[in-house]
């Protein structure tokens, strides 16, 4: 769950980043472009100014650029416009600021200072641009930035504004495309969990679109058709060959049977026997794994009918308490009041039956083997325990293997379908088994809906 949470919370952050980060640069673009946009516009004007100042100078000389800054000024005393001129001896002949500004270098004729003008009692920001003329006097011309600062600043609010707007809303949109992800993820992982659990049927439902989802989607319910098709032909050759070895085992039993019955060589009455015993293990094994592929299948579910486990347990606890007794075991049964299920009576008891064996066969040096059935969080669960040396924990995979054995030599009865058997039958009920520590022992637990399956 950790794990989970780290990785959602990596791949919103990478979703914020990767949607804040560009809306930042392009914010941050705006703000830069509309400022420069302002700076060329003031630099054009001023230097426009300038060059209608110097075609007055070109025209009639220092007199006559005097006369056209003094109209200039006349015309429009409180204007943006700041025009002085002085002479080659730094002389102010003419103009609306107080003082020459300082601070011009050769290189750089602009500059960007405060000065305070005629009338007015506070500084203003200004930029202006130093022009030399041929008699060595100097023509001094710009344009007061007051109202360029106040939307640079106005831009600078807005670009703090929707900072803070698309800081959230980026955190938003990040949250809400995870969550999309998430859930069309979700869906496929449901879907896998149950064709893990044995349903093949289970497909990803394809939307409209072509996204990267739905080519997920297709590829993997491809997959699904594939293993589904390749199972199913398994399954009926499988199917087929039990029903098909049912007759000719059959029939060899009776003919063992016979030649049994006319045998007088002890001997040879002991090979029949254990000839007969050999048979009747195979017919239980075919038999074993038609049930096993007709649950697989779905079959039976027409047979489900309403019952009572309680009911159920105490059966098996009677069919099996006198074998139990022989081999030294007690069996006793404790089930929830009331719990009634719609089951397959007969394949199930038949399932309990063979965890009930199991426990016989080889829970050595055990006692006790108790049957439950108990309501837990939405599921019902049936558990048969014994107090024998149970698995450990790393082999109880194998041993829910089809076909697993435990005993390397394969000395001991059984033919390794027993808790396949248990498994089908919980599946075709829509549940499963799990195997746990009894303490000491193995419980196995068979898991289903409360609703039935």
């Amino acid at each position: 769950m950790g794990s989970l949470a780290s990785s959602s919370a990596r791949l919103t952050a990478l979703l914020f980043v990767a949607i804040f980060v560009p809306t930042l640069a392009m914010l941050g673009f705006m703000s830069y472009a509309s400022s420069q946009t302002l700076a060329s516009q003031r630099t054009a004007q001023i230097t426009e100014l300038r060059d209608e100042l110097l075609a007055e100078y070109a025209g009639g000389g220092t007199a006559n650029l005097a006369d056209a800054i003094r109209d200039r000024l006349r015309f429009n005393p409180l204007g943006d416009e700041v025009l002085s001129y002085r002479s080659a001896k730094g002389e102010m002949l003419v103009g609306n600021i107080d003082r020459w500004p300082a601070g011009f270098d050769r290189r750089a004729p602009w500059l960007e200072t405060s000065l305070r003008r005629p009338g007015e009692r506070q500084t203003r920001p200004v930029v202006v641009l130093e022009t030399t003329l041929p008699d060595r006097s100097t023509l001094l011309t710009g344009h007061v930035a007051s109202g360029s600062a106040e939307l640079s600043a106005a831009n600078q609010w807005a670009f703090l504004l929707a900072l803070l707007v698309a800081g959230p809303l980026s955190l938003g949109l990040a949250f809400v495309l995870l969550r999309v992800i998430e859930r069309r993820v979700a869906r496929i992982a449901l879907i896998a969990e149950r064709v893990g659990e044995g349903d093949l049927s289970r497909r990803v439902e394809l939307g409209r679109g072509e996204d990267a989802f739905a080519r997920l989607g297709r590829g993997f319910n491809a997959m699904l058709d594939k293993i589904e098709a390749l199972v199913l032909e398994l399954r009926l050759v499988t199917d087929g060959l039990a029903h098909d070895l049912r007759s000719p085992v059959t029939r060899l039993q009776s003919v063992i049977e016979r030649a049994a019955e006319r045998q007088r060589d002890p001997e040879a009455a002991a090979a029949l026997d254990s000839a007969q015993q050999e048979a009747a293990s195979l017919q239980s094994m075919l038999t074993t794994a038609i049930q096993i592929s007709r649950a697989e299948a779905g079959i039976g579910r027409d047979r489900f009918a309403p019952a009572e486990l309680a009911t159920v347990l105490d059966d098996l606890v009677e069919i099996y308490g006198p074998l139990a007794e022989e081999s030294g075991f007690t069996i006793e049964a404790e089930a929830e009041a009331g719990l009634v299920l719609p089951i397959h009576r007969e394949l199930l008891g038949q399932a309990l039956g063979n965890l009930i064996e199991n426990a016989l066969r080889y829970a050595s040096g055990g006692s006790r083997i108790a049957l439950g059935a108990a309501r837990e969080a939405g599921t019902v669960t049936i558990s048969v325990a014994d107090n024998g040396p149970g698995i450990a924990e790393d082999r109880r995979g194998e041993a829910l293997r089809r076909f697993g054995r435990l005993d390397p030599s394969r000395h001991a009865a059984g033919s390794g379908l027993g808790l396949s058997l248990v498994e089908a039958a919980a599946r075709l009920h829509g549940g499963r088994i799990e195997l746990a520590d009894a303490g000491p022992g193995l419980e196995v637990r068979v898991i289903l809906p409360e609703g039935g399956g």
